[in-house]
């Protein structure tokens, strides 16, 4: 039986693809199956020479290869050959933890029909590492269906946060948002709002390296509103999700009114065009997210406040 099978997307990721496959090697699991998938998403650097030698080292590493089609198509190629109990997501930069994996109990797991698992996450910056303590969930709650959970809270959006049962995964026909570089906003609250269960474990799991002009971090002006009308296109995505299944929006709303904030905070702080400001905010209008909805939170009433006065 294979218990987990790791996804790896990697473009142009050779001088940190050993290390990522190394470390998931190295997890403490025992006799309890793994499959480790990497798909090599047209990569120009010597990913691929780093992915043979990889393959003398781990003969049963799958490799696939693909023109490039960007990170969502990757996974989503992975998740379609994937055989495991359950998938988790790996970013070829990152790494996983191998001493923290010590703690979880992979007995436990293998008995588990939880559709989603959450997993801690370690920062890591040239300054160090720290916990990423943002969006901290109750440990060892379960909530089902997961929606509970999600109802008057924000969500950690990484996808590499948490175990996903596979079943739960092809059953509900979830996939990653193929052409926009935004997917992990839409996929994280999508796979709630549909999980019959969620449990969150205070097991550090992840290690994930924040790099410099990565996606999450780029200055670049072209790709920062590349960036923002991707996140759009997310909400929008939701927003008409949630038309159609109206019975979810209570459970959503939270996180659908902090998804604005996020999208109007970076048109503040990146001090992008009034024109390409005004474009944002009426399609957020036009969804009912702007001007910024009633909330009890004093932050969010003096942002709200002052984009009323601004806008």
């Amino acid at each position: 039986m294979i218990l987990i099978s790791f996804v790896v997307p990697a473009y142009n990721a050779s001088s940190y693809l050993l290390a990522c496959i190394d470390s998931i090697y190295r997890l403490p699991m025992q006799d309890w199956g793994r499959e480790v998938i990497v798909v090599n998403d047209g990569s120009t650097d010597r990913t691929n020479e780093v992915l043979q030698s990889c393959l003398l080292k781990y003969p049963d590493l799958v490799v696939l290869q693909q023109d490039n089609r960007g990170q969502s198509s990757a996974r989503n190629r992975g998740m379609k050959l994937a055989r495991g109990k359950y998938l988790c997501f790996v970013d070829a930069d990152d790494e996983l933890d191998v001493e923290g994996a010590s703690a979880l109990d992979w007995l436990w797991l293998e008995s588990r029909e939880t559709d989603l698992i959450g997993v801690n996450l370690q920062e890591v910056t040239s300054s160090g590492m720290e916990p990423y303590r943002r969006y901290v969930p109750p440990y060892n709650q379960v909530f089902s269906p997961a929606c509970e959970f999600l109802k008057g809270r924000n969500l950690l959006p990484c996808p590499v946060a948490y175990l996903y049962r596979r079943e739960f995964i092809e059953r509900e026909q979830l996939h990653f948002h193929e052409g926009i570089v935004h997917e992990d906003e839409e996929w994280s609250v999508l796979v709630m709002l549909k999980a019959g269960s969620f449990i969150a474990l205070d097991v550090n799991f992840y290690h994930r390296y924040i790099r410099q002009e990565s996606t999450t971090t780029t200055t670049n002006r072209v790709r920062q509103e590349r960036k923002l009308r991707d996140m759009l296109v997310a909400i929008q995505t939701l927003h008409n999700y949630l038309s159609e299944h109206p019975e979810m929006k209570e459970f959503a709303a939270y996180k659908m009114d902090y998804l604005a904030v996020d999208l109007i905070r970076l048109l503040f702080r990146q001090r992008h065009s009034w024109t390409f400001c005004l474009e944002m905010l009426a399609e957020l209008k036009r969804m009912g997210y702007f001007p910024l909805r009633k909330h009890k939170e004093w932050k969010y009433r003096l942002f709200s406040f002052v984009t009323r006065c601004i806008f």
